[in-house]
């Protein structure tokens, strides 16, 4: 399933993404870090908007 879906899907990173990696983006976008983040879209998707 991890080698299959991957290229079935198109993916241009060839993995499934790991909820850790959605979590470190909710969790920047959270912190002071990114006060001044206004109007952004942030695709976790392993590259799936690019293959489609």
């Amino acid at each position: 399933m991890d080698t299959v879906a991957p290229q079935m899907m198109n993916l241009s990173t060839g993995r499934l993404v790991e909820p850790q990696e959605v979590a470190d983006v909710i969790a920047l976008l959270a912190s002071p870090r990114s006060a001044s983040t206004t109007g952004s879209e942030f695709a976790v998707d392993g590259g799936f908007l690019k293959g489609i």
